[in-house]
């Protein structure tokens, strides 16, 4: 899954969690999340636990590979729960 994260929301791990879940979310086995600029383009990759790793062969292959764009609309309900999620993580890491 690609999205774009400079329109006013860039995930944190719970909410990419939540995103790549399955039963509650999306379903996805990896986030790209676009970062950049036209001019700069730049992506951070995401494994399905949230986690940040470097983008690797198979995601630039996936970047160039594809033709058609299917374009997945979530509601406000689901972003309000993604945002959730991420604050949960915040507040759950603080008490540590």
């Amino acid at each position: 899954m690609v999205m774009d994260g400079t329109t006013g929301f860039m995930p944190g791990a719970g909410a990419i969690r939540l995103l790549t879940h399955r039963r509650y979310g999306v379903g996805a086995d990896r986030v790209l999340v676009f970062t950049g600029s036209e001019e700069i383009p730049s992506f951070k990759a995401f494994t399905p636990e949230g986690e940040e790793e470097e983008m690797q062969a198979a995601d630039y292959a996936v970047l160039a590979k594809v033709k058609e764009d299917f374009e997945v609309h979530l509601t406000n309900h689901f972003v309000g729960r993604m945002r959730l999620a991420d604050a949960q993580e915040h507040r759950a890491a603080a008490a540590c």
